[in-house]
């Protein structure tokens, strides 16, 4: 069955923010979450010294772990004592990694012009497909162990270019940007400095 990529996301979220547990305390929600952006912005940072070392496949590995937290943090707000139906953590979108990239990657991550004018309508048409159907978990597995695929011995380098790093770091940036930024005034850190790296990457 075809997936409606315009609205996968949302009830995606929807059902996360009705089903699992608390992820911030209730007293103390506003400051959980910025410290989750905190954590957040570690994980971008740290994805954007890899880029500058070369090293791919952990740019990669970070950058679709900070597109995970992103989901997390969001949808962390949402939950509230009282309203949400606790289930067991095998069944909490917030522990499922392609339900995680469903809910982040929405499609209003690209709308803004600085992601399709950096990778290209058609490429950022590819890579919302590519998080509904599941395709960053297999990504982010490859981008941090070795294996043997059909006999032949395989590491993070004969899997990730420098391209698809580009292509995933400015696509946790924007994510990021998109789907936090705004919710409180803390986030202004957080922006700032995705706007920083984001153009040293775009002109890379």
């Amino acid at each position: 069955m075809e997936l409606d990529l315009q609205s996968i996301g949302i009830r995606t979220i929807q059902e996360a923010c009705e089903k699992g547990s608390l992820i911030f305390n209730e007293k103390t929600k506003i400051d959980d979450f910025n410290r989750a952006c905190d954590h957040i912005l570690v994980l971008l940072s740290d994805a954007f010294h890899c880029f500058e070392r070369k090293s791919w496949g952990t740019c990669v590995f970070l950058s679709i772990t900070a597109i995970e937290e992103v989901a997390k943090a969001e949808v962390g707000i949402y939950r509230r004592e009282g309203t949400i139906e606790k289930t067991k953590r095998s069944q909490d979108k917030l522990f499922n990694h392609q339900e995680k990239h469903r809910m982040a990657i929405l499609p209003t991550v690209f709308m803004g012009k600085r992601l399709e004018e950096a990778l290209g309508k058609e490429r950022c048409a590819e890579l919302l497909k590519e998080a509904a159907h599941g395709e960053f978990r297999t990504l982010r597995e490859s981008s941090l162990y070795f294996e043997n695929h059909n006999g032949q011995f395989v590491t993070p380098v004969n899997v990730v270019s420098q391209n698809r790093a580009k292509e995933f770091l400015l696509l946790a940036l924007e994510t990021a940007d998109d789907r936090l930024v705004g919710y409180t005034n803390h986030t202004g850190i957080l922006e700032a400095r995705i706007n920083e790296m984001f153009s040293v990457i775009s002109n890379s």
